[in-house]
């Protein structure tokens, strides 16, 4: 397996075809990925071994097994059950390889040591290793979210939200550096927000962006900042995040579609760059309080509308 323990690579170790898979644009050498697991016969038994590199694995169960055995560098050196919710660390620099007795159900988060490496500098942390022990899970309540947050987009039928995704895996970036770091605590960086043109920029890339979607990558580079420096400045200045800002542009934009023509909503939803119909409703109800259908007969001297 090569470099990039994630996707169809990953899915070589677990014996399985095409697992699903997203992967952040950050614009630089490395990349931060997440894949789902899933084997629903019993007797696993071992995984295959991976190509060591320099990145580490985050397994959170999804559903809890009798036991994992873990070895590393050859040895075995943990046997313990597996807890829904919780997390388990794997250095991909000492050959781990698992043995399984149970059907599982897992998303694996792949973050190479440069990603961690790069925020080390940001914020002034003087290591880059995560504090674990090997085989004993971590039961963390963020890590947990984050992963379920990702669940739909990794089974949407069409092209997933490529903002959103970056921005959940930086998340978990800034997480597990903050709380498993192995240098110094971090200080708390003093993050300014952005100068006017580079709000200004931002917003008017996402305007032109608006159906197709942009990349954070993409954005902080119009910035010419890194993509956590922009997130803390882009949220600072507007109090939203960029994925946040993105879907009231999407929003706004379908109302006036909606007020401007009779097409169907799924059309509409379509057009403003949303996922699907569904995920049009979601997202225009926590914005308005209200289904799309009913706003659009609530618009004054419409007589009906094609829903």
């Amino acid at each position: 397996m090569g470099r990039g323990a994630y996707g169809d690579q990953l899915g070589e170790t677990f014996r399985l075809q095409e697992p699903p898979a997203l992967v952040s644009s950050s614009g630089r050498p490395w990349r931060l990925a997440v894949t789902e697991m899933r084997y629903e016969a019993p007797d696993f038994g071992f995984t295959d071994p991976v190509v060591p590199e320099e990145a580490f694995l985050l397994s959170l169960e999804l559903h809890g097994f009798r036991e994992l055995e873990l070895w590393l560098d050859g040895r075995s050196v943990a046997k313990q059950p597996v807890y829904p919710g919780g997390t388990n660390f794997f250095d991909l620099t000492r050959n781990p390889v698992a043995h399984m007795v149970d059907p599982f159900h897992a998303l694996l988060f792949y973050v190479p040591h440069e990603a961690l490496t790069e925020l080390c500098d940001e914020v002034g942390v003087t290591s880059s290793h995560l504090r674990h022990q090997p085989g004993m899970q971590a039961m963390d309540p963020v890590i947990e979210q984050l992963g379920r947050a990702l669940l739909a987009p990794l089974h949407a039928e069409q092209q997933t939200n490529a903002l959103f995704v970056d921005h959940v895996l930086l998340a978990l970036r800034s997480h597990l550096l903050i709380h498993y770091g192995d240098g110094q605590r971090p200080r708390i960086p003093l993050h300014r927000g952005l100068a006017p043109w580079q709000e200004r920029r931002a917003k008017e890339v996402m305007r032109a962006s608006v159906a197709e979607g942009i990349t954070l990558s993409a954005l902080a580079q119009a910035c010419h900042m890194s993509p956590s420096a922009f997130v803390h400045g882009f949220k600072r200045n507007t109090g939203s995040t960029p994925h946040q800002w993105l879907m009231l542009l999407r929003t706004e934009l379908a109302m006036q579609l909606m007020r401007e023509s009779n097409q169907p909503l799924v059309a509409i939803a379509r057009q403003t760059g949303f996922a699907d119909q569904s995920h049009f409703t979601r997202i225009f109800v926590a914005k308005t309080g209200m289904t799309p259908g009913v706003w659009r007969k609530s618009i004054p001297g419409r007589r009906s509308a094609v829903r």
